[in-house]
């Protein structure tokens, strides 16, 4: 895709065309738009501003884009603000959108609304904060019960002061219940679950100055929520700070996205695994000045049409 001067890559997902989008804003409210509207466009495209499909105030920023295909009784919508508020709420309260939007959360002043994702009863929330801590918590009833659409959320993680948070990414129960046993010494593991698998899954580390890695996610242990976190890297730069962390298996497509817009598409299985404790390798050679400032997972689906289009050039 081609960007504007002052716009760059920050989602890239699959859907079908009766698919619903839910699209969320930076003031906490869900817009719902049809996937069959969005015009379908070349790969090197600019796209369709969003505000000439749903009627969102200019002074409105897109934060997070979530496809739906049923409104199911046992998915929520897990919702995280740029001044560390999460909650759940069930998808179900999203089904009837209004066309001029629905409040998702309650925003205190100078709160906004940053991340959406879908989840379900047992799986679990990763959070990476700038200055590289990380915290890992169930989403259940005990550390998060759901909240209706109004209520602003609870505390997500302990920030020394000048820490923000800068990603989020959601584990599903049964990873999460393989890794609840390898930290419970009382209890089986499966043989096939390796701590170190060479098959993943592992959790992409990633810093504005280009350095990363792939740590084993069995090292990220499950926590309670509104903790300090663990250390996710080790900054070996001056002013370093962290910019993405993402759940990933094997194989995976990634595009990294720099302040100064330049985006390289890279397999995963090319990153370095490393612990926690690792400050990195190089992942992207930036200009000076520049830094990167997204990483962003292509879809499966994306990464199969690829392949397919490389096979037939060699053809």
């Amino acid at each position: 895709t081609k960007s504007q001067d002052d716009d760059e890559v920050k989602l890239f997902i699959s859907c079908n065309d009766h698919d619903t989008l839910l699209l969320f804003s930076d003031r906490g409210v869900a817009y719902a738009l049809p996937a069959y509207r969005v015009p379908i466009s070349s790969r090197t495209a600019k796209g369709t501003p969003s505000v000439q499909l749903l009627p969102i105030p200019r002074e409105e920023k897109i934060t997070s884009l979530v496809p739906v295909d049923s409104f199911g009784k046992d998915c929520y919508l897990l919702m995280l603000t740029k001044a560390g508020y999460i909650k759940r709420t069930a998808l179900s309260a999203f089904s009837k959108i209004r066309s001029n939007g629905l409040i998702a959360i309650n925003l205190e002043d100078g709160d906004a609304l940053t991340w959406v994702r879908l989840s379900k009863e047992g799986d679990s929330v990763l959070i990476g904060s700038r200055t590289g801590m990380a915290i890992h918590f169930r989403l259940d009833i005990n550390e998060l019960r759901p909240l209706g659409r109004t209520a602003r959320g609870v505390k997500s993680m302990n920030l020394r002061e000048g820490d923000n948070l800068v990603s989020m990414d959601v584990l599903t129960s049964d990873l999460v219940d393989k890794l609840a046993k390898i930290n419970d010494p009382t209890s089986e593991v499966d043989d096939d679950f390796e701590v170190n698998s060479p098959e993943g899954p592992w959790v992409l580390i990633a810093s504005s100055f280009g350095l990363g890695k792939r740590v084993p996610v069995a090292q990220f242990r499950l926590q309670k929520r509104a903790g300090m976190g663990l250390r996710a890297i080790k900054f070996r730069i001056k002013d370093d700070v962290l910019v993405c962390l993402k759940v990933l298996g094997e194989g995976e497509e990634l595009l990294f996205v720099t302040e100064k817009g330049v985006i390289v598409r890279t397999n995963a299985d090319k990153i370095s695994q490393q612990s926690r404790a690792a400050t990195g390798v190089k992942l992207q050679k930036l200009d000076e000045g520049d830094h990167l400032s997204e990483v962003v997972l292509v879809p499966h689906e994306q990464i199969e049409e690829t392949d397919e289009d490389d096979s037939e050039k060699e053809k």
